[in-house]
């Protein structure tokens, strides 16, 4: 019986170079994401929390590099105790994993060393070579001494593990009853080469890290160099990248996994921008999770002597023309309201005729926020931010709304707020969308909340308004059809 194939690798042409104007693929709210989070390191320098802020995403990186590679098991809650209290036995309770305590310990420290290692490789500028990545695979498997192989009948077998070397076998797993091939053995030690002389050019062309990050990502999984251990050298490469140019690793967790091999498919077929995309969703989660780091000091009071010397530092410098910089984000905000107002009263005829066949008082109408209503959703904002989409809300800065009213037997609000993220602020606004119901009783009234975004909207003072418009326009499209399906499902 012949067994179908899938291509990874192509052997009329090996990797390729990037195939459009790399522009085309660039995300827009890197850059931004980029200078905002430089400006606030160089105010965080010294601090406790900085440090820790850091120690947490390595243990991250650590843990999901494992896990995307179904190396070991761990349960969500103690991946969490993990991320906070760092790798101890005590902590991998029994049960927890489905590796034993000290196999998952030693792989964890091995791939948290690792990339350690590559935060010293940037700080020491050295350039990329198959000699460095070679060692870099050699660390992350430090401690697995076997891997997992079939044998001619097709059955799993353990085999010694070959660390910091070119495959001299072919390692071509069987999925769903394909074959999926990679670079044979005898033509790694080119490509690879190869690999390298692009990504220099890359360096040399400053192409966008988001893109390099991903092309580079890809085309190393084509080839798929080493015996074992491709994958998380793969996101290794790619962490660095992403690193050296003042962003932050790229973790991609369970919950990713989906989505991470969705746009892996999509470049074997030759288009990197899903990737890309990916890549850029995945620096704004880490962007949230930095932004709660100013808040954390402002709230606890600690570290007072490193955040003085921060403070003075940042205010030996002239910011006038920063701060005037930074408030234009107001004016991106302005125009996104206008447009969501816009687009949710195109929708009002047809939502009066849906609610209208519901109940004979049902009605659909826009409203948006003046100085005297700004105020309203205020709970529903907090917790919105706090308990869906993880992030704090700052309604100082700045806070506004729009929302698509409802009315039946019941009362629906789906409102797109506007708000600033962190503090203090940075330049950074979101808009952070909701749909509330209300249901009024004869002796009391309930409020309900869902979330109807995976993540906050964020935007910046230093993005393009075009380029914002676009990424919110896709990104309200999928909002509005989130809150249409919930809403039927509640008439």
């Amino acid at each position: 019986m012949s067994i179908n194939t899938k291509s990874i690798w192509k052997i009329e042409t090996g990797i390729t170079d990037i195939d459009i104007p790399w522009k085309k693929l660039a995300a827009s709210e890197i850059e931004s994401i980029k200078n905002i989070w430089a400006e606030q390191k160089k105010r965080l320098q010294g601090t406790s929390q900085l440090t820790k802020f850091t120690e947490r995403l390595s243990r991250e990186w650590a843990i999901e590099t494992g896990i995307i590679e179904n190396l070991y098991q761990i349960d969500r809650g103690i991946i969490q105790t993990l991320i906070e209290r760092g790798f101890q036995a005590e902590f991998l309770t029994h049960g927890s994993t489905n590796k034993s305590t000290s196999y998952v310990l030693n792989l964890l420290r091995d791939q948290q060393n690792a990339l350690e290692g590559i935060f010293n490789f940037i700080t020491q500028r050295r350039e990329l070579s198959t000699s460095y990545i070679k060692e870099l695979h050699a660390a992350l498997l430090h401690s697995q001494s076997h891997t997992d192989a079939q044998d001619t009948l097709g059955n799993l077998t353990e085999i010694p593990l070959i660390k910091g070397t070119w495959k001299t076998q072919p390692n071509y797993p069987t999925r769903d009853g394909v074959l999926i091939t990679y670079c044979p053995p005898e033509q790694v030690a080119s490509e690879m080469d190869r690999l390298v002389a692009m990504h220099h050019a890359h360096r040399s062309n400053n192409i966008a890290p988001e893109v390099e990050a991903a092309w580079l990502h890809h085309r190393f999984s084509q080839i798929h160099p080493f015996q074992d251990g491709s994958g998380r050298v793969c996101r290794a490469l790619a962490s660095m990248i992403l690193v050296r140019a003042d962003l932050f690793p790229l973790v991609v967790t369970r919950d990713d996994k989906n989505a991470y091999l969705d746009a892996l498919e999509a470049a074997d077929h030759g288009d990197l921008k899903p990737l890309v995309d990916l890549f850029a969703t995945l620096q704004r989660v880490q962007f949230r999770k930095a932004t709660a780091l100013s808040e954390n000091i402002l709230s606890t009071g600690v570290d007072i002597v490193s955040v003085m010397d921060s403070l003075l530092r940042v205010a030996k410098q002239s910011k006038a023309s920063l701060e005037q910089e930074r408030y234009k984000v107001l004016e991106h905000a302005k125009v996104l309201e206008s447009d969501t107002e816009s687009y949710l009263e195109q929708l009002v005829p047809n939502l009066q005729q849906v609610l209208q066949s519901v109940s004979s008082e049902g009605n659909a109408l826009v409203r948006q926020s003046n100085s005297e209503t700004d105020h309203y959703f205020r709970a529903q904002i907090i917790e919105n931010a706090r308990n869906y989409l993880k992030y704090f809300a700052d309604t100082l800065s700045y806070k506004s709304w729009v929302s698509l009213n409802m009315f039946w037997e019941r009362r629906a609000y789906l409102v797109f707020a506007f708000h600033g993220i962190g503090r203090p602020f940075t330049g950074s606004l979101v808009c952070a969308p909701f749909l509330k119901f209300r249901d009024t009783g004869e002796d009391e009234k309930s409020v309900s909340i869902f979330p109807v975004a995976d993540e906050a909207f964020i935007f910046f003072y230093n993005e393009p308004l075009d380029r914002i418009q676009e990424r919110f326009q896709v990104w309200r499209e999928k909002v509005v059809l989130v809150a249409l399906q919930q809403l039927g499902e509640n008439l």
